[in-house]
């Protein structure tokens, strides 16, 4: 049964849960190929899931008669799907989705640049394989890391978090109150 075939009978409504299935494991190499880009950012089963999502908007809008093979234009939704769930949800800090493609570039350019010197680069050489300024670099290398929490042991000893690390007086609500209280009046 042909890709287009299957999405017939969805479409139709016959067995939709086990016809995905069937479309979706058909086409999963595909599919791996399509998302292969977006695996530097979130687990890859995740981005297998909402690639599943992104297969089923691609057989809700795909037209038969426009002669236009299923997969190739079920990549377009694929790839909009993971994305938008990459930008929603990827983590927990949100980051553009023109800086995450920085990003992207940036650990494509400093792995290349590893392969041909032999050496780890230095940010010159980064920027200007990257054609970008040497002053993003460091914007770049702050978005690339993780979130810690306020929990995460600073001593040996387990005696220190980093939460004990912050001054005891500040009162982030207080202040803001503050402020919204001085603008109103």
């Amino acid at each position: 049964m042909t890709n287009e075939q299957i999405v017939c009978e969805i479409r139709n409504g016959y067995s939709v849960t086990d016809y995905m299935q069937l479309l979706y494991e058909n086409n999963l190499p595909l599919i791996k190929k399509f998302i292969k880009p977006f695996a530097a950012y979130e687990p890859m089963e995740d981005l297998l899931q909402e690639a599943y999502f992104g297969l089923w908007e691609a057989v809700q809008h795909y037209e038969t008669s426009e002669n236009v093979r299923f997969m190739t234009y079920a990549e377009y939704w694929v790839k909009q799907s993971v994305q938008r769930y990459l930008e929603k949800c990827g983590s927990t800090v949100r980051i553009p989705s023109h800086t995450r493609q920085r990003i992207g570039r940036y650990k494509k350019t400093v792995q290349e640049l590893e392969q041909e010197l032999g050496r780890v680069p230095t940010d010159n050489e980064i920027a200007d394989k990257m054609r970008v300024s040497v002053k993003l670099l460091p914007e770049l290398k702050i978005r690339m890391q993780g979130v810690a929490s306020l929990d995460t042991l600073l001593a040996d000893d387990n005696s220190l978090t980093f939460a004990d690390t912050i001054q005891a007086d500040f009162s982030l609500e207080d202040e803001t109150i503050d402020k919204i209280v001085c603008r109103t009046l």
